[in-house]
């Protein structure tokens, strides 16, 4: 079992002047996280390139872990938004359409962030404690649950939830696989239309009626 680690701010600021101190430190962290490797970032470095001192540092944050947690978040969020904005986008389409889109779209959130979903994935050993990290999954499938329901105005589905689950997992796995490990002799654009044609499949299958003949 990881050991536990204390991810907590120290306080929270209120002011303008600690809420831009804080939002320094944490900006600083970011930067430092995707050039160079995370057991080289220190709290004395965050310190140094947010223009803050140590002292100022620790009066928010117990360790360096507590503000990776802050950057994490706030790429975790970032990524959402993009995400929800894709999905939210696609159910203008038909499915098959729909489904390359959000493809095509998610390619391009993991491909921007590659960086930073590398190092969650690899380089942050306590990334599974992070509590944005915890809440991404269920995040996630709620946003696909919210796009199927849309879908659903034109399709009735028999297991709709476990669809947008499978369909979810799936196509997480794959698109972020494929952005950092793909093989380099697989286009891209192969990929995104084999991932699409398997959701339209699940969907197809899961379909009680309203899909053409």
């Amino acid at each position: 079992m990881a050991k536990a680690i204390d991810l907590d701010m120290k306080k929270r600021p209120v002011q303008r002047r600690a809420l831009a101190t804080v939002d320094a430190i944490v900006e600083a962290a970011s930067q430092l996280l995707v050039t160079m490797p995370y057991e080289s970032v220190t709290t004395n470095r965050i310190a140094d390139r947010a223009g803050v001192g140590i002292g100022s540092l620790y009066q928010y944050f117990p360790n360096k872990e507590a503000i990776v947690t802050q950057v994490v978040a706030a790429w975790v969020d970032e990524m959402v938004a993009e995400v929800g904005a894709a999905l939210d986008a696609s159910v203008q389409h038909e499915i098959a359409a729909a489904a390359l889109a959000i493809v095509s779209t998610l390619f391009d959130v993991v491909d921007r962030h590659r960086a930073q979903v590398q190092l969650i994935l690899e380089g942050i050993p306590f990334a599974a404690q992070i509590p944005a990290i915890q809440a991404l999954p269920p995040t996630l499938l709620a946003l696909s649950v919210r796009s199927y329901a849309s879908v659903g105005n034109r399709m009735r589905f028999a297991r709709p939830e476990a669809a947008t689950f499978v369909i979810m997992v799936m196509a997480r796995a794959s698109i972020i696989e494929a952005v950092l490990h793909c093989p380099p002799h697989l286009k891209r654009r192969d990929v995104e239309e084999t991932i699409a044609d398997f959701i339209v499949r699940i969907m197809v299958g899961n379909a009680t009626e309203g899909m053409p003949a």
